[in-house]
């Protein structure tokens, strides 16, 4: 049986002893050394040799909103890499003389990068764009700032999530506003496409969709439907969908190859940026100690229903008190530790909340690009929480540590697996610090566990699919930063080539 491509000349971190590789019908059929796979030529292999550059699973992201990346490239203005909160507003007021008539929609701005260490308000945009709704969305999506026309549409009353003088939105007030403005599916079908080429070109072959809207379903069905749709999709479905989906006996793994059903979504809570993660003590610069969006009997009772209808659970929880009580749901739940149900984020877990994670069976699925973004020296997290509690956030040492799997994802702030594991393996604090081949690991082996994905993704062996990530250089001796994507192989098609 010969192959149809054969990779060799390489470096495959995750099996020393190798430089060669073999795929047939898309998987992998022979790791070794080129001369030992020599016998799988035949005349319709192509053979290719990479020239020291190393071989590594595809990454798979554990947690991103995928439809929002490519909405990120075909819709949102793009905040994310202003300087300052008036360039932000130029670009604000630019988008709406492009957009007259319409809403004008930003995502990914983040006052603790700006000088001015403020956020927007409704004042500032009802300077530059007061003829059309226009909202802006705060870079972790917990907070949205309105201008007066895009307020109107707000139904929430004034409250802990609302602040009509200032514009803000937190939590459901935010998020229900923003469903209110709907994109017709040809304009989602092209954000699923867009986010698809984006996640090639960073070596992702498989991601985790926090966002299984509905509508996003019918996108990602038409995606697929048209072959633009060139990444794994495991989908999580919103806790309010719940009893639809298991009154139609949907169950995990429900789908095919690139696109099928996970489990469930909940918040326990908010962000740290928007002051809304629970914690048990105040925020350093503010009165709060953020809130609580779900008691923890009402998510035992969702997490019943759902371990009943075979659905992975996925918690999203930050601040400590918000773990606990993700914690004390599950007890009261009686989940077992073989499910994987999964919290998310667990940014600032306490001690013995990983002793009882690691007897739960519950899997850590953290982001490495936080700490990156927002750990360590005049940052954000040192100026929410202090630098006691920046110390000990994102605890990547202490979860692998107590046995618990770990699984890497990006939460789309930004995706790029390159750029987080920096996050993990050169943070600012030593609770937070792993290895090079624990952060490639978590990013590829330990995702697709928990994902239940383990018997076909994630490692370069016999039988795998042959989703694959060609490298500029070993990650294990060459600079993060200096390391390219070359290539991008979904089932052993190049999906991906710089």
């Amino acid at each position: 049986m010969h192959a149809d491509l054969l990779l060799h000349g390489a470096v495959l971190p995750t099996v020393p002893e190798a430089d060669a590789l073999a795929i047939r019908c898309g998987r992998i059929i022979r790791v070794g050394r080129f001369p030992e796979l020599k016998d799988l030529i035949g005349p319709g292999t192509r053979v290719l040799d990479l020239a020291d550059k190393a071989i590594l699973p595809g990454f798979i992201d554990a947690h991103v909103h995928f439809v929002r990346v490519g909405l990120e490239r075909t819709f949102f203005v793009d905040l994310s890499d202003v300087g300052s909160l008036e360039e932000a507003l130029e670009r604000l007021r630019e988008a709406a003389r492009d957009r007259q008539g319409e809403w004008v929609v930003a995502r990914g701005w983040d006052e603790s990068r700006w000088p001015e260490r403020r956020p927007l308000e409704r004042v500032d945009l009802d300077r530059v764009v007061p003829r059309q709704p226009c909202c802006a969305i705060r870079v972790d999506g917990h907070l949205v700032v309105c201008n007066t026309l895009a307020l109107a549409r707000c139904s929430h009353p004034e409250g802990e999530r609302v602040d009509r003088d200032l514009g803000h939105l937190r939590e459901k007030a935010a998020w229900d506003l923003l469903d209110a403005i709907r994109l017709d599916q040809r304009a989602l079908v092209e954000a699923v496409a867009a986010a698809s080429r984006h996640a090639a070109e960073l070596g992702v072959t498989a991601v985790a969709e926090m966002s299984g809207k509905p509508e996003y379903l019918r996108a990602y069905l038409h995606a697929l439907d048209e072959g633009r749709l060139r990444t794994r999709v495991f989908l999580y479905l919103p806790l309010e969908r719940l009893g639809e989906v298991a009154g139609l006996g949907l169950r995990r793994g429900f789908g095919g190859e690139l696109l099928r059903i996970v489990g469930i979504k909940a918040f326990m809570d908010g962000s740290i940026g928007a002051h809304t993660a629970a914690l048990s003590a105040p925020y350093r610069d503010r009165d709060t100690e953020g809130s609580l969006l779900i008691s923890a009997e009402e998510l035992a009772r969702a997490w019943r229903k759902a371990s009943r209808a075979e659905l992975q659970v996925a918690v999203h929880a930050i601040g400590d008190r918000a773990i606990g009580e993700v914690i004390r749901a599950a007890r009261i739940a009686g989940i077992s530790r073989y499910d994987r149900h999964r919290i998310e984020h667990l940014e600032l877990p306490a001690e013995e909340h990983l002793a009882e994670m690691a007897d739960l069976g519950l899997v850590a699925s953290m982001q490495p690009n936080f700490v990156v973004n927002w750990s360590g020296s005049g940052k954000l997290y040192e100026e929410r929480l202090g630098p006691e509690r920046d110390s000990r956030i994102d605890p990547h040492r202490l979860v692998l540590d107590k046995g618990i799997p770990l699984a890497f994802g990006s939460d789309g702030m930004p995706m790029g697996p390159l750029y987080g594991i920096r996050g993990a393996v050169s943070p600012p604090h030593p609770m937070q610090r792993i290895s090079i081949e624990e952060a490639l690991d978590a990013y590829t082996r330990g995702a697709a566990f928990s994902l239940f994905a383990e018997g076909e993704l994630g490692e370069l062996s016999p039988g795998k699919r042959a989703d694959l990530v060609v490298l500029s250089g070993d990650p294990r001796v060459a600079p993060l930063e200096g390391i390219r994507v070359e290539m991008t192989l979904l089932s052993g098609e190049v999906v991906f080539r710089r």
